[in-house]
């Protein structure tokens, strides 16, 4: 057994990273602070268990169709409350969700 949880990121590039050098102001005019980015960076290499996030994925009702030819994978989850909005979220990368039979 591994001393660590899986991770897809942690295992590679993400630890190979090659940071630039420190921001040269102390606002976000240069972008994100290098500080944040290597802290976000960090807790997806070592603070996400990526095995009980793909079960708790693989767990929830998963579904295919199919729209003007595009193949589609989604999951459907109802909310709790009776009144609750209807919220979809999207993404551009087809292959997140695995599309195998």
């Amino acid at each position: 057994m591994h001393s660590r949880a899986w991770s897809p990121v942690g295992s590679g590039r993400v630890r190979r990273t090659r940071w630039a050098e420190r921001e040269t102001v102390s606002d976000s005019s240069q972008g994100v602070p290098l500080a944040y980015v290597r802290e976000l960076c960090g807790y997806w290499t070592d603070g996400v268990d990526w095995r009980a996030t793909e079960q708790r994925l693989c767990d929830l009702p998963q579904f295919r169709t199919e729209i003007d030819g595009l193949r589609i994978h989604f999951v459907h989850v109802r909310s709790p409350h009776a009144d609750a909005l209807p919220l979809v979220l999207t993404h551009g990368w087809p292959g997140s969700l695995s599309w195998s039979s």
